[in-house]
């Protein structure tokens, strides 16, 4: 399963048969409720790309009817699963090593794969070993910044607490 910036999320949910509707409705940037994917109006190319393939990996899941279990911590773990899946599914290995030897900033980055930073985040944090020392291997001495470097700021950035 190879899929990166070829990967149309749009074009997978109605293989699934779920519907992608944008409404303003939504609380955050997207939901999903009996094969109703809804994603917010104001979202960017590359929001929106994210959240429907986020709210994908829910359709599968069939979490509208397994639902979440209301414990925060288990609810925050199965987000962050979800998000994980679908960040493997828009960023595969020799698209981020072409674009770590483009631009080490992270919002560039992101743009080139055409995921938003948080996506880009959790695939760096939730990368295998093997991919780890495969990306460091074929980027090592060619850009300025260390995928160890990147993945500790990506790492920062996800678990900051917003501030009161």
């Amino acid at each position: 399963m190879e899929w990166g910036r070829a990967y149309d999320p749009y074009r997978h949910a109605e293989v699934l048969g779920a519907e992608v509707v944008v409404s303003s409705a939504v609380t955050g940037w997207g939901d999903y409720r009996g094969s109703r994917i809804r994603v917010h109006p104001l979202l960017n190319q590359a929001e929106a790309r994210c959240t429907v393939a986020h709210e994908i990996v829910h359709h599968e899941r069939r979490d509208d009817v397994l639902g979440y279990c209301g414990v925060a911590w288990l609810d925050s773990r199965l987000e962050r699963r979800v998000h994980a899946v679908a960040a493997r599914r828009l960023i595969i290995v020799p698209e981020l090593v072409d674009a770590l030897l483009w631009s080490d900033d992270a919002g560039e980055i992101a743009e080139q794969l055409v995921v938003d930073p948080r996506t880009l985040y959790v695939r760096l944090v939730d990368m295998s070993v093997f991919e780890y020392r495969d990306i460091g291997k074929q980027t090592r001495g060619q850009s300025t910044r260390s995928l160890a470097d990147l993945r500790r700021y990506a790492a920062r950035r996800l678990w900051q607490r917003p501030a009161s």
